[in-house]
């Protein structure tokens, strides 16, 4: 299985493809390559999958991925042709035909949904005696007969303790670079973990309701502090990063991780990288995830004006803001937050707007991400609905958050390349901010990373 390579501020271990590896790895031989990490191109990859005889390459694919894994296929169906590539993950979820249509006979197979389930029977099939295999039953599966695309539907897994614990062995946190997200930690190695699935949020910039559903499912506190433990004694690991976006969502369950934790003295910091929603936290939650080793938050703000928040129905305003993130520098945390400028109608004024509000939040650092109408998201399909983008945009531009794919008429190209470099100088460069972000460093290479980093943010 392999996570491809792309330009990502997210080098952290593939814990998907960790879950899927658990799922099978007792029945087929498995291993995950993290090109992403390794840096890794297509004619490296394919000499690999040559080398090793490798049956079946899997791929997990998020939109920004589709053009290097498609030229990677290509490399692997040249040099093997026997070997059968599916590709799973987000953009085939939420555009299941027209990844089988734009990937063409580069690839064999897709996957729509979780693959836990039925990605083992999957590899079952394929592995049968039998010159016809039988895919009818296999849930999520997308594949061809003749000129046809079929495929067949997916639910969503209930029990998430029942996928059991992610490899951690074929993807060791001590073996990926000290700059995890935000490239900001405090111990080292650090493990990336989900306790949840889904969201409930309406957010119309975003695909997270169409690809893991609106109900969230969550792991039971047992099975979380199971994988803390086995993570601390068998891989040194000293703090985790809680990657999912909905944690702070049930009250009750943050009390009892929090409480459990520090009952069974389990000694790790640990922060949100990713993001949690400023409407779900409250003081007292917030002191006792101090208390057991929380550190870090980061919040999606997304903009300064209020008629985008609306619009994009983040369902808060600019008071909650002010007031939550008040009430977490008052407890202590490090704090971040994510703005996205080029929505679709906003005005020069507006992003002028969000820029004055970041620079007024009592903020450590900040991420400043071009709109991108992604696939699954409702502004994507208001865009095609109103002749804005075409139905086939995705394959036509790399769509990372730093990418600038999507322009609207209400601005320009230019204007919105010097108003995200203005937004970044802006904040980052003032004393009190340089001052916090060098006292965080930890070792020389992730200074490397975040100077990196940062020239990249203002060439983008």
């Amino acid at each position: 299985m392999v996570r491809p390579f792309g330009v990502s501020d997210e080098v952290i271990p593939p814990i998907s493809l960790g879950w899927l590896a658990t799922q099978i790895r007792a029945y087929h031989n498995v291993s995950i390559l993290d090109a992403l990490r390794g840096r890794l191109r297509a004619d490296t990859i394919a000499e690999i999958v040559n080398r090793n005889n490798i049956d079946v390459v899997g791929f997990q694919i998020w939109t920004k991925d589709i053009h290097e894994v498609k030229d990677v296929s290509r490399a692997i169906k040249s040099k093997c042709p026997e070997t059968r590539i599916i590709l799973g993950g987000c953009h085939p979820t939420v555009l299941p035909v027209e990844t089988m249509k734009f990937f063409g006979e580069t690839i064999d197979f897709a996957f729509k949904g979780e693959g836990e389930i039925g990605f083992r029977l999957f590899l079952d099939a394929l592995s049968s005696d039998g010159e016809r295999k039988n895919f009818e039953n296999i849930p999520g599966l997308v594949w061809k007969e003749g000129p046809e695309i079929r495929m067949n539907g997916n639910g969503f897994i209930q029990d998430l303790d029942s996928v059991g614990l992610p490899a951690w062995d074929l993807m060791p946190p001590s073996t990926y670079p000290r700059a995890p997200h935000g490239a900001f930690y405090r111990n080292f190695p650090v493990a990336p973990i989900v306790i949840s699935r889904g969201c409930p949020y309406p957010c119309a910039f975003c695909s997270a309701r169409t690809i893991s559903g609106s109900k969230i499912r969550t792991r039971s506190v047992d099975n979380v502090i199971e994988e803390l433990s086995m993570l601390r004694r068998r891989f040194g690991v000293r703090e985790f990063h809680i990657e999912d976006d909905n944690f702070t969502l049930n009250r009750d369950y943050v009390e009892h991780f929090c409480e459990t934790l520090l009952q069974k003295d389990i000694r790790m910091t640990w922060a949100f990288p990713n993001g949690i929603r400023l409407d779900t936290i409250e003081r007292e939650m917030l002191r006792l995830m101090k208390r057991a080793g929380c550190y870090g938050l980061n919040f999606g703000v997304e903009s300064g004006s209020p008629r985008i928040l609306k619009m994009i129905e983040k369902k808060i305003d600019l008071a909650l803001v002010r007031e939550r993130l008040a009430m977490a520098r008052e407890e202590g945390f490090d704090i971040g937050a994510f703005f996205i400028i080029g929505f679709p109608t906003e005005t020069r004024q507006e992003m002028r707007e969000t820029i004055r509000v970041a620079l007024s939040l009592p903020l450590d650092r900040i991420g400043i991400s071009y709109f991108q109408p992604f696939p699954g998201s409702p502004i994507y399909e208001q865009l095609l609905e109103q002749g804005e983008i075409s139905a086939d945009w995705a394959d036509h531009h790399h769509t990372t958050l730093h990418n600038l794919t999507y322009v609207s008429s209400s601005t320009t190209r230019e204007e919105l390349r010097g108003m995200r470099k203005r937004f970044l100088v802006t904040f980052y460069f003032r004393p009190v901010i340089l001052k916090g972000l060098l006292g965080q460093v930890r070792s020389p290479s992730q200074l490397y990373y975040m100077v990196k980093r940062g020239i990249r943010w203002l060439k983008a």
